[in-house]
C-alpha cells in the first residue's frame, strides 16, 4: 500500500472552485448560442414570411391588381417587344434552365450509380454526405425543369397567339394539348416552332 493512499478520500478530491473565467465560459456556452438562435430565427422568419405570402399569391392566381391582357395582340403591344425577339428571348431563357436541369441532374445518377456499387463499402457518414450533396443537386435540376416548363408555356403562348382564358391559352391548355414533358426534357428541340412576325 502507498502511502498517499492511506490517507483520507476526501483530501485526494480536488474542491471544485468558481472562478471568473468558468462563469465566463459557461455564460458563453448559454447565452451566445440563445442569441444566435434568436438571430437565425429572427431573420428566417422574415424570409418565411415572405416566401409564405409569395406561395399564397402565386398558388392563388393573379391579384386583384394582377397584369390580365385582353388577348395576344395586347400582351405583345405591353411587353414592347416584337414576337421574334419575344421568341429569342424565352429560347434563350428556356436553354439557361434547360441546362441548369441536365448539369445538377446528371451527377446525381453518376452519384447514386457509384453509391449502389460501392454498397457497404461506404460509412455511414458517407452515405450522409453523398446524400446531401444529391438533395441539393436534385433541388436544382427540379428548379430548373420547373423554370424551363414555365417558359415553354410562354413560348407555347406566344407561337400559338393564346394569352387569355377566351383564347384557350391557359396552362391547363397547354398541359392538355402539348407532350410538355418532352418538350421540356429535350430543350424545345423535339417541337420547334418558328415564329414569324406579321
Amino acid at each position: 500500500m502507498k502511502p498517499s493512499d492511506s490517507g483520507n478520500p476526501e483530501e485526494n478530491v480536488k474542491k471544485a472552485r468558481v472562478t471568473p473565467k468558468r462563469v465566463g465560459w459557461i455564460a458563453l456556452n448559454i447565452f451566445l448560442p440563445a442569441w444566435e438562435v434568436s438571430s437565425v430565427t429572427r431573420h428566417a422568419g422574415r424570409n418565411v414570411s415572405r416566401l409564405w405570402q409569395r406561395i399564397r399569391e402565386v398558388t392563388a392566381g393573379r391579384g386583384a391588381g394582377g397584369y390580365r391582357p385582353a388577348d395576344w395582340s395586347q400582351a405583345v403591344e405591353d411587353s414592347g417587344l416584337t414576337p421574334v425577339r419575344l421568341a429569342r428571348n424565352l429560347r434563350v431563357s428556356r436553354w439557361i434552365w434547360w441546362g441548369l436541369m441536365w448539369l445538377t441532374g446528371l451527377p446525381v445518377m453518376g452519384f447514386l450509380m457509384m453509391l449502389i456499387a460501392a454498397g457497404s463499402s461506404i460509412g455511414g457518414t458517407g452515405w450522409l454526405r453523398v446524400s446531401c450533396v444529391m438533395i441539393v443537386l436534385l433541388l436544382l435540376a427540379a428548379t430548373g425543369f420547373v423554370q424551363a416548363l414555365a417558359v415553354s408555356y410562354r413560348l407555347w403562348q406566344l407561337t400559338e397567339r393564346r394569352v387569355s382564358t377566351s383564347e384557350r391559352g391557359s396552362f391547363q391548355d397547354y398541359l392538355q394539348e402539348t407532350r410538355w414533358c418532352r418538350q421540356v426534357l429535350s430543350g424545345g428541340l423535339l417541337t420547334g416552332v418558328k415564329i414569324y412576325e406579321k
